[in-house]
């Protein structure tokens, strides 16, 4: 595809050098780009917006390194197949090597930084800090609410008057930032953060069309103390025994959640029902007793949307 002139000359702008751009397709129509090229006997894919390279990945041309397989063996993941390892470069800057992971049935991406290993149920992710590059959409879903909602504040009964009046002002939703993922079936789904009433930044994650399939822990504000400069509230877990049982069993079943389980206090503690709204979603934060972690996101029919596992 054709790419346009603005997009070609950041390419050239980064990387001099290059040769056989192409454009592979339009990520976001009309402001972001997925293109490739070759510069230095390297093959090179890029994310590219109207204003800014949002990530490249270059083609290294060897083996996973034997190093990173063993480490890999040695994790609560291992047992799947690392293949097309490549170095990936940010926005920021920050660089570290990527490879595709196939483990029981379900393709991954495994990322290896700062000596970390992180695995994450989408191919490749790019992120944007302006909310013009996101769908129309979801774009309007933010707008209709960046507004102050003194009726909903005036609902949190757990306030006092100096703390309802702190917030009572401040814009229900602001737009802070969004990763787009890149999905294995060719999809999009988009982890947007967003400010909610000034007090703390929560996620959002939509998929293509605009649909909430997931959603942070909006309801939370509900068990804060009175007071917002005071010490913050105890989290109450909100699950039912019923849900409990549901995903018990489910991490009882997967080798990959082997030792991760709602019995340990505080995996329990840090497992939550999140609702925003009509929206609801469940989060699980789950560690092993090797400081190994899955975040785990289900949207309200309990079906996992969201998940990165990282081991230190």
């Amino acid at each position: 595809m054709e790419l346009p002139q603005s997009v070609q000359d950041l390419i050239y702008k980064s990387y001099p050098s290059a040769t056989n751009l192409k454009g592979l397709s339009e990520v976001e129509q009309g402001r972001v780009y997925e293109l490739s090229f070759e510069n230095n006997n390297a093959g090179y894919n890029a994310i590219v917006g109207t204003s800014s390279i949002l990530r490249v990945a270059a083609t290294v041309g060897e083996a996973v390194p034997d190093s990173l397989v063993a480490q890999v063996g040695r994790l609560a993941i291992r047992g799947g197949k690392l293949s097309n390892y490549r170095k990936i470069v940010y926005f920021d800057d920050r660089v570290a090597y990527g490879a595709d992971y196939e483990l029981n049935g379900v393709k991954y991406t495994v990322l290896f930084l700062y000596g970390n290993v992180t695995l994450y149920n989408f191919e490749s992710q790019y992120e944007s800090k302006n909310i013009q590059d996101l769908p129309v959409s979801i774009q309007q879903y933010i707008a209709a609410r960046n507004k102050p909602n003194p009726e909903f504040v005036n609902s949190l009964t757990n306030l006092n008057e100096v703390s309802r009046q702190y917030i009572i002002k401040n814009n229900e939703l602001t737009f802070r930032q969004c990763m787009v993922q890149l999905l294995p079936d060719g999809s999009k789904q988009y982890y947007v953060w967003v400010s909610f009433l000034g007090t703390t930044d929560l996620p959002v994650l939509f998929n293509e069309k605009g649909e909430i399939l997931w959603t942070g822990s909006f309801n939370r504000i509900r068990q804060f103390e009175q007071d917002f400069n005071g010490s913050p509230a105890l989290w109450l877990p909100n699950l039912t025994s019923k849900e409990i049982t549901y995903f018990r069993d489910v991490l009882a079943g997967s080798s990959e959640f082997l030792g991760f389980n709602l019995d340990n206090f505080m995996n329990f503690s840090r497992s939550y029902r999140n609702e925003y709204q009509n929206n609801v979603g469940y989060e699980l934060d789950l560690y092993n007793d090797k400081n190994e972690r899955w975040s785990l996101c289900y949207n309200r029919d309990k079906k996992l949307v969201y998940s990165i596992y990282n081991a230190q």
